[in-house]
This record gives structure tokens, sequence and C-alpha cells, in this order.
């Protein structure tokens, strides 16, 4: 009777560590994360003024860099949270927000509705450029926080209400 219990015991654990690593996925050796260098944003990222957006351009500075669409409904508080911590924080950290919609027009009307003033908005459709794929978000919004060498030193993923507070504190850490 031991011996079956015990049998049965471990093929329960043997499931149980089964069923909790399928569908895990590795992480990918050019997935960004914390430590990792920033990714370069291809050519296909403009400015709403229609300029392509460098973010090599931005080192020397503290760069929080969000990812998000109009079909993103947390984005729809996260935004407006982020550009009030934005003018908040104005001068230890430029936030970007990059917006992914396949038409720039959306895109457009959906961060004009925001009244978005004191981020800098990037368009760069997820169908025609590679931007988002290489800090390949696990949800979004996602925000990467960039230090002045470029390397990433903090992730937030998705948005509750609270997160601005959460993110302001990080923000106050790591530009000290």
């Amino acid at each position: 009777m031991r011996i079956r219990t015990a049998a049965i015991t471990s093929l329960v654990a043997l499931a149980f560590a089964l069923t909790a690593t399928i569908g895990a996925a590795p992480a990918r050796a050019d997935q960004a994360s914390v430590g990792s260098r920033a990714a370069e944003f291809d050519k296909a990222a403009k400015t709403g003024k229609g300029k392509t957006f460098k973010l090599r351009a931005m080192r020397g500075k503290w760069v929080a860099v969000t990812f998000g669409g109009s079909w993103c409904k947390p984005c729809r508080k996260e935004l407006p949270a982020w550009d009030k911590l934005a003018k908040q924080v104005k001068g230890k950290i430029t936030f970007v927000a990059v917006n992914l919609d396949n038409d720039p027009a959306d895109g457009k009307k959906f961060m004009a509705g925001l009244k978005i003033r004191n981020l800098l908005v990037v368009y760069s459709p997820e169908d025609k450029t590679d931007t988002a794929s290489h800090y390949d978000p696990d949800t979004f919004p996602s925000t990467f926080i960039v230090d002045p060498k470029g390397i990433i030193r903090y992730v937030h993923s998705g948005y509750v209400s609270g997160d601005a507070d959460k993110l302001r504190a990080e923000i106050d850490k790591l530009t000290k």
C-alpha cells in the first residue's frame, strides 16, 4: 500500500511539473529583458511629423518606451497616466509611446483622442516593421526603461490603476 501511494504521489508530482512547463516558452536570446541592450527602431518608425525615430539619438538620457495601440484596452488608461507622469518627471526621463496600429491614421486618431501632450509619439505599424518584435513584449501595454547607455533597466507589463505610482518610484530609484 505504501509503495502504491508513493508511486501515485510521484506521478501526480510529475504531471504537475509537466503541466507547469507546457506552454512556457523559453526566453529567446534576442528578447529584450533587464540588462540587455535596447534594440534600435527600424526605419519605418516615424514621429507624428513624419521623421524617422532613432532610439540611439536618445543616448545620454533615460527613456521610457511603451508599446501599444488603439486595439489595446489597457492602453487607453495607461497612456494618459504615463502622460501625466511624464510631465511630473520632465528632465529626468523622456517617455516614448510607440503606436503599433497597422494604419498610422488609426493610431493618430487614437492618440489625438487621448489628448497626449507629454509623450513623444512614434508610429511603427506592426505589419510593416519589426520594432515591437525586437522587444517582444509579453503583453500590451509594455514599458521598457532604458538607461543613458542604451541598456534596459526595468520592464513593466500591462496596466492597472496605481501603476503610475509604481513606475514613478522605479524612475526615482533608477535616476538618482
